[in-house]
Parts: C-alpha cells; sequence; structure tokens
C-alpha cells in the first residue's frame, strides 16, 4: 500500500508540475504577443498592426494568438491594457496626500512626473490618441478602454486639484479643480506630441514654465496659497 500510494502521490505532483509549466509557458507567450503587438502597433498604427505581422514578429502560430485574444479588436484592447500598465509605474501616483511646500512647487512636480511618464513610456498615449483620431478605425473594446483610462485620469487629477487649491477657492467655484484637470490632460496631449516631433527637446524648460505660470495665476487669483 505505500508503494502505491507513494506513486500516487509521485504522479500527483509531476501533473502539477506539469500544469504550472504548461501556466508558465501560456503567460511567456501571452507576454510576448502583447510585447510585440505594442511594439508593431507604435510604429504602424492600427492599420499596420495585423495578426499576420504579430505571428511573424512572435513565431507563434496564428492559432495560438486567437487562443489568448479571441479576435483583433480584443488584442488591441489587450495591449492597451499592457501598455496603461507600464504607463502607471511612471505616472504620477494616484491622488493621495499633498506635500507640505509651495503650490508652485506641487504644480511641477506633477507635472514633470507626467512629462517623464510620456518621455518614459509614451505607448499608451500613442496609441490611444491614434485610436482617437483615426475614427474610420472600429475597434470599440480598445477605444472603450482608453476612454474608461482617460476618464480616470482626469478624476484622479481633479480629486488631486482639490487638495491643492484652497477649499474656500473651491467652495466658491466647484467646477475649478475639473478645469484645471482638462487643462492638465491637455498639457499632456501637447507635451506627447511635443516629444514625437523633436524627441523630448527642453520638455523640462517648458513644463517648468507652464507650471511657474499656472502657480502663480492660481496664488494671484487667491485660488492657492
Amino acid at each position: 500500500m505505500l508503494p502505491d500510494r507513494a506513486r500516487r502521490q509521485g504522479e500527483s505532483e509531476a501533473a502539477a508540475r506539469k500544469t504550472d509549466r504548461r501556466h508558465r509557458q501560456g503567460d511567456g507567450s501571452r507576454r510576448a504577443i502583447l510585447e510585440a503587438t505594442l511594439e508593431i502597433a507604435a510604429g504602424n498604427g492600427y492599420d499596420g498592426t495585423t495578426v499576420a505581422a504579430v505571428t511573424e514578429a512572435t513565431g507563434l502560430p496564428a492559432s495560438s494568438i486567437y487562443w489568448h485574444f479571441r479576435s483583433k479588436d480584443a488584442l488591441l484592447a489587450a495591449t492597451l491594457e499592457f501598455s496603461c500598465r507600464e504607463w502607471r509605474a511612471l505616472a504620477p501616483a494616484r491622488s493621495g496626500p499633498v506635500r507640505a511646500g509651495s503650490v508652485a512647487e506641487e504644480v511641477e512636480t506633477r507635472f514633470q512626473r507626467a512629462a517623464v511618464s510620456l518621455t518614459t513610456s509614451p505607448e499608451f498615449w500613442s496609441l490611444g490618441l491614434l485610436l482617437t483620431l483615426q475614427q474610420r478605425i472600429k475597434e470599440p473594446a480598445a477605444r472603450r478602454l482608453y476612454a474608461d483610462v482617460r476618464q480616470d485620469t482626469e478624476n484622479e487629477i481633479t480629486d488631486w486639484w482639490v487638495q491643492v487649491l484652497r477649499p474656500e477657492a473651491v467652495a466658491e467655484d466647484p467646477r475649478l479643480p475639473r478645469r484645471l484637470a482638462r487643462f492638465h490632460m491637455m498639457l499632456m496631449d501637447g507635451l506627447f506630441m511635443h516629444v514625437r516631433s523633436t524627441g523630448g527637446r527642453d520638455v523640462k524648460r517648458v513644463v517648468d514654465l507652464v507650471a511657474l505660470g499656472l502657480a502663480e495665476h492660481l496664488v494671484r487669483t487667491g485660488a492657492a496659497a
């Protein structure tokens, strides 16, 4: 009985190791597909992103790609989500306590971190803007995901502005934090285009000027201390 029990335990452990190895291989294949799709889409746009191109880049059969992602739309949506995680790792932290210091320092720090995220990991912003601008493209899942992430980012920045501004200023004009958050998003769009067209030349100086000018305006109007 004891040898049989040991044999069964050995077979169970071997099966578990085999299953774990398959899962790791599957995760590795999925990541390889996402990385390849991200590189292709960032360079060629959505029109140039095809399953055939991903197959050639990864060496994986099309059946493997469709096993992980049921359609091109699902693949592009997953790629956007993957690139978003990469961007989030560098983007300013989600809403939290504001550091002690002047409003100019707070705004400059936040804007500079946003600039770093766009220069270091720009693929998410690039793919999202391409999807927005190329209206003829029909990728509802990818388009919806980008819109949701963008709205979530705007909400987080709005919450951050509520902390930066004086409470009485927010009470007097409750829409002010939202307007500043939308300006913040417009700045990020503009910075991305600047990085793409100039290679990121003078980004820090540009951000410094915008942050200083905005902070001075907020202090002068009494919206911030």
